[in-house]
């Protein structure tokens, strides 16, 4: 073995075929050139390399995080999709945080030095916590997207919004410039550009059919909500389209079921629309249960769509989520699901993302000739996710000891149903220590070990 860079610490490698490979005492290797050349035991290995090339991990060794479903203009108000929303707004809690929260936020994409300041902060963010790509929303303006796509690494993939309806008037689709705006940026990007249907009530069939024509002439794939909230089901399917029969079919109708989806949410689904999807080519549903939560839409039916053979990942959906931690996220997920594992969630944050994004030959699972990209975890957090201690929501005497294990308060919350969701995050928002990709550092907190 020709290893030029040699890791040693706990390893855990989710594998293809979803079960996990875990090394209390594992090493990762690279040669000169940044691939991994081995995976395993320490001890196979110890004495045949050179001590000056090792170096101590930071904690538990994972591959990195991928985020199918979050929104970039949201960054700056993640947490606050609801503030000042009271409880039973006209037209439901998602409508009325979208006019009074998110959309003016990202109407202030339009400026350009506004939007790069965004970006930046984003993804320095999303580094912090072991993200290291995924799938984001931008904006209506071509111009914002385009700068993300041009800010963020290869990893990320990014969504010119569509919408023409139900919405302000300084956040319409530039449906003059539309087929020239993607075709440039599919010309640059390549599949980076993601088609982006908001969702259905904002978007008519007319647009969404025309888009779903330009995603398939320059090989696109698309984007949208679908079946989050009960109100949004009953004003698609009763208002907007009561001839579709099912929100579902809106889509498949107008064609973007045939554009490899990534479809966000998919809660208040019935059976035939998860055959429906089930029988869409590359399609993905992003289920994000921090956001489920806290906008009050309810619990994804995990074992449903498990039956159906349709693949999800676990995604955050900032701005909803007060954090774009994928562990945080991980923890959510297991509180949610009582049948769901941690061997689960790690693989629904690293390997069911980078296969359903066409990463799987870089990211999601540890194999010999890969580059060498992987993140550092705090130990005592990953045990949370290994062993079952993230605490179920109703638990809350459990959560604030574990609160108070990592010297924080529970305060004000404490008493709170979404008391979990919030103050849990803030534990996971510091376990990462260090990010590497092909066997460079890009992104290690001040704390962490730098000796070899």
């Amino acid at each position: 073995m020709n290893a030029h860079t040699v890791i040693r610490g706990p390893l855990l490698n989710p594998r293809s075929d979803h079960a996990l490979d875990w090394f209390s005492d594992g090493a990762i290797a690279a040669d000169e050139g940044g691939s991994t050349c081995y995976i395993g035991d320490w001890a196979s290995i110890a004495n045949s390399i050179d001590p000056a090339i090792v170096r101590r991990s930071d904690g538990t060794i994972l591959p990195p995080l991928l985020d199918a479903h979050i929104h970039i203009p949201q960054f700056p108000i993640r947490g606050r999709f609801l503030e000042g929303i009271g409880p039973m707004p006209e037209g439901g809690r998602l409508l009325a945080g979208l006019n009074r929260n998110v959309f003016p936020a990202e109407a202030r994409c339009h400026d350009a030095g506004y939007t790069e300041q965004v970006i930046r902060d984003f993804l320095a963010d999303t580094l912090s916590k072991g993200v290291v790509g995924g799938a984001a929303y931008m904006t209506v303006h071509a111009q914002a997207t385009r700068l993300a796509l041009e800010i963020l690494p290869e990893t990320w993939s990014v969504g010119l919004v569509l919408m023409n309806q139900i919405c302000p008037p300084d956040l319409c689709t530039d449906e003059v410039n539309l087929a020239r705006d993607i075709a440039e940026m599919a010309d640059q990007f390549g599949r980076r550009l993601i088609v982006t249907d908001r969702f259905a009530p904002v978007v008519d069939s007319r647009l969404r059919r025309r888009a779903s024509a330009l995603a398939e002439k320059f090989g696109l794939r698309m984007q949208t909500h679908l079946n989050e909230q009960i109100a949004e089901k009953e004003f698609v399917e009763q208002a907007m389209y009561p001839d579709a029969g099912t929100y579902t079919n809106v889509y498949r109708s107008d064609g973007l079921l045939a554009r490899e989806p990534i479809l966000a949410h998919c809660i208040w689904m019935s059976d035939a629309e998860f055959a429906m999807v089930a029988d869409s080519r590359g399609a993905l549903i992003a289920h994000c249960p921090t956001s489920n939560m806290l906008l009050g839409s309810g619990v994804m039916p995990l074992e449903k769509i498990i039956r159906a053979g349709i693949d999800y990942a676990i995604c955050t959906d900032v701005g909803a989520s007060p954090t774009t931690s994928l562990l945080a996220e991980a923890a959510q997920f297991l509180t949610v699901h009582a049948s769901a594992t941690a061997e689960t969630a790690l693989f629904r944050t690293t390997h069911a993302p980078a296969a359903a994004l066409g990463m799987a030959h870089q990211f999601g699972t540890f194999d010999i000739g890969k580059p060498m990209s992987f993140i550092e975890v705090d130990a005592k957090t990953i045990s949370y996710l290994r062993y079952g201690i993230a605490t179920r929501r109703d638990d809350l005497r459990d959560a604030i000891a574990v609160l108070a294990d990592h010297g924080l308060d529970a305060g004000e919350h404490a008493n709170s149903i979404d008391f979990y969701v919030w103050n849990m995050a803030r534990i996971f928002d510091r376990a990462v220590a260090r990010v590497t990709i092909a066997g460079r550092a890009i992104w290690q907190r001040e704390s962490s070990n730098s000796s070899v």
